[in-house]
């Protein structure tokens, strides 16, 4: 019989645990296709490729002594109980096998992931100082989701219960991102608002399930990977995949910089900016596309910009692409829209600038940000051979980490025209900062949260790469860009990088 995986230590704060177990169905004994061996409370079967991405993810941002980890926290509804938090939590591991399930490595380094029907995560319960609990939620989440978080060893989601006088106030919750993406956390927030928790803390539109339809966990997913048919869409995504790395532009090697590199090597810039807001807003009132589009044709152009002509592939003369690798999310089926799994991946968008003013970059960007996210994720290991194969042909080195994460809440901007008044007025509100955070690997990564309050740009750095301030740089080049085609619909598509 498999031994359940153990839960992670608790938190640095002084606490109680409280253990919560499950005991789902007979999960190794019911008949999934694809699926490896089952014995007693555990059966095996492949990772998938969303899976698979964010294991190597994980493992690099390890590297640097970060974890990856996705963090959540739920304030309680009145009346809540610890025996009714428990209670909760048990019904949501048996109800998603994904956060029961560790990753298997053997000796010869190859990954497979065993769900197991029968364990207990523990549950950190710590008192707060009276009048103190919301300050107290917020420590313990970071002393959460800051340790690295080994799925090989422990279970993917931490927990810490909160209370102030004996009266549960805050959940805390830490997730590998082995196990979630955001909209695989939709579902789950659903299930403990349902509960014990007052809202979601991070509202997030999501695509609904058909009703009757029952969710794909990590073995079906895998086995449907697997399928004929998963085969075919993964041969597709990756010909969408070599056309774009065959004219994606060709990486810049950044001049030698002698200057000693900051510690930690990866560094993070924060931004938000009212004049962006007004901006991007303005030019999808224009354009009639998303924000999320503009900011993606900014990407593009701003790509393009610092990279040379290259040649056609049809041989007939030179032209200048720009690329942005996009996260895609696969949840279009009814199977996979409330799935508690990840199925996000990036998928290259290569898109041809030439002769184009800025709206018609947008409008480009598009089209072809919709061919991309019809042609999906891939095999992991696939991509990256791939990948290396064309630029040994094309004699170049490429740069396929993810440009642009853009995650919107339930509120939108506001999309409209605006001034050259208003963008000024706007303009001295602007906040930067620099902070730490966990890495991907990339040499830069751009996030875009949105919201009512606006979009919060969070741009990761690798200093061995680009120094600091070259960030500082982009950014500032993004919402240049951006406020000139805002107020003039002839903007040229590539702007002068400085």
């Amino acid at each position: 019989m498999s031994r359940p995986a153990p839960s992670p230590a608790a938190p640095p704060f002084p606490a109680r645990t409280v253990p919560v177990p499950f005991l789902a169905p007979d999960t190794a004994r019911e008949h999934v296709d694809g699926a490896g061996p089952a014995d007693g409370d555990a059966s095996e079967a492949p990772l998938t490729w969303s899976q698979r991405y964010y294991l190597a993810e994980v493992d690099a941002a390890r590297a640097h002594g970060r974890g990856l980890n996705v963090p959540r926290l739920y304030r309680l509804r009145p009346g809540t109980t610890e025996a009714g938090t428990v209670t909760a939590l048990s019904e949501l591991l048996v109800r998603y096998e994904v956060l029961r399930t560790r990753v298997v490595r053997d000796p010869a380094g190859a990954v497979r992931q065993r769900v197991h029907a029968r364990g207990a995560l523990h549950l950190a319960v710590h008192e707060a100082p009276a009048g103190a609990a919301d300050d107290h939620a917020r420590t313990v989440l970071d002393g959460l989701v800051t340790p690295p978080l080994d799925v090989t060893e422990c279970w993917p989601l931490r927990a810490a219960l909160v209370t102030e006088d004996g009266h549960p106030r805050y959940l805390a919750l830490a997730f590998s991102h082995v196990a979630v993406d955001a909209y695989a956390l939709v579902p789950v927030s659903e299930h403990l608002v349902e509960r014990i928790a007052e809202a979601d803390p991070v509202a997030r539109a999501a695509a609904p399930a058909a009703a009757g339809t029952v969710a794909r966990g990590p073995r079906e997913q895998a086995a449907a990977e697997a399928s004929p048919a998963g085969r075919k869409a993964a041969g597709r995504a990756l010909r969408h995949a070599e056309e774009a790395y065959r004219r994606m532009p060709a990486a810049v090697n950044p001049a030698p910089d002698t200057r000693p590199r900051p510690s930690p090597r990866h560094r993070f810039l924060h931004r938000t900016s009212p004049a962006l807001d007004l901006a991007a807003g303005a030019v999808a009132a224009r354009t009639g596309e998303s924000p999320a589009t503009v900011l993606a044709a900014a990407l593009v152009a701003l790509d393009a910009a610092g990279t040379g002509p290259v040649p056609h592939v049809d041989g007939t003369g030179e032209t200048r692409y720009g690329a942005v690798h996009l996260i895609s999310a696969n949840r279009l089926r009814p199977e996979t829209a409330a799935a508690v799994l990840p199925l996000s991946q990036p998928v290259p968008c290569c898109v041809d600038t030439a002769g184009a003013t800025f709206g018609e970059l947008v409008r480009r960007t598009a089209a072809a940000s919709l061919r991309a996210f019809r042609a999906g994720g891939a095999p992991p290991d696939e991509l990256a051979a791939l990948l290396a194969t064309v630029a040994r042909e094309r004699g170049v080195r490429l740069d396929a980490t993810p440009a642009l994460n853009y995650r919107p809440r339930s509120t939108a901007l506001p999309v409209r025209p605006t001034t050259a008044g208003e963008l000024a007025a706007a303009a001295p509100r602007s906040v930067t900062r620099w902070t730490e955070a966990d890495p991907w690997r990339a040499s830069h990564y751009l996030s875009a949260d949105v919201d009512a309050s606006g979009i919060r740009l969070l741009l990761q750095v690798d200093t061995a790469v680009h120094p600091p301030e070259w960030a500082e740089r982009r950014l500032d080049a993004l919402e240049r860009l951006l406020c000139a085609a805002a107020l003039d619909a002839h903007c040229p598509a590539l702007p002068t990088l400085g």
